[in-house]
């Protein structure tokens, strides 16, 4: 089948990553693209690469792997930019106890303020999480924010349920052709919380993740979901605007 250009979307992407060739390339792909950051700097650029191309919708954040002693100051220099640019997207921001648990703490805080922040702006939140995903959502519903998604989502299939009913996303990438606990959140996803992200450029387990992959990613919802590549992608093109809709 033909996916039309535009009605589909690369929900997390690292374009700031990318050489200007690559994002050339990526806008060729006709997708809409929800771009994160990963701290001030990339921000910065991200900020650049959506008033040049107008199928990238920025977000800013901070990475939780990039939180140390210096990131109180960084949030708010963050959270200024978000103000002065009118951008409606926080991300890539989290909680990450398996890969950065030394700055758990700090994490936290930092985390606390960008969903205050959120929530006061109406911006949508594009979360990391791992070995973190119930205190995540306590987060999110002690707060009252339920804008986001839960980028390359791993979790617990028991949580599935919650994220849906504070209509909430989860993210599926490439992964998924190689990452067997992928497929099983997949399989017993309700398809109507699934987005479609690369996480790109990233290589995992030798998988270079990429934008141009967006349809094998809905290809393999499909199969997972036991649907035909036209329903799966009717259902994800309508994930799509309801989750675009405030940005």
């Amino acid at each position: 089948m033909r996916f039309r250009a535009l009605e589909l979307a690369d929900t997390h992407c690292h374009l700031h990553e990318y050489d200007e060739r690559d994002v050339l390339r990526i806008g060729r792909l006709g997708l809409k693209v929800l771009a994160v950051s990963d701290d001030y700097e990339s921000s910065l650029r991200t900020l650049v690469l959506s008033r040049r191309h107008l199928w990238v919708v920025p977000a800013v954040g901070l990475h939780p792997w990039s939180v140390d002693s210096e990131s109180i100051r960084l949030v708010d220099k963050i959270i200024d930019l978000a103000l002065e640019h009118g951008v409606k997207a926080i991300g890539e921001v989290g909680l990450d106890k398996k890969f950065a648990p030394h700055t758990i703490d700090l994490q936290r805080i930092v985390f606390i303020k960008f969903v205050e922040y959120a929530r006061a702006a109406g911006a949508v939140l594009t979360i990391h999480a791992v070995n973190t995903w119930r205190e995540v959502l306590e987060i999110l519903e002690r707060y009252d924010v339920n804008s986001a998604v839960l980028h390359w989502y791993t979790g617990p299939a028991e949580l599935l349920s919650r994220i849906r009913s504070m209509g909430m996303f989860i993210g599926v990438n490439p992964s998924i052709k190689i990452q067997e606990k992928h497929r099983r959140v997949v399989e017993k996803a309700p398809l109507e919380i699934l987005l479609p992200e690369s996480d790109g450029p990233y290589k995992y387990r030798g998988l270079m993740l990429d934008p141009s992959m967006i349809k094998d990613v809905i290809e393999w919802i499909a199969k997972l979901k036991g649907l035909s590549i036209e329903e799966a992608t009717d259902v994800i093109r309508d994930n799509i605007r309801r989750f675009f809709r405030s940005l």
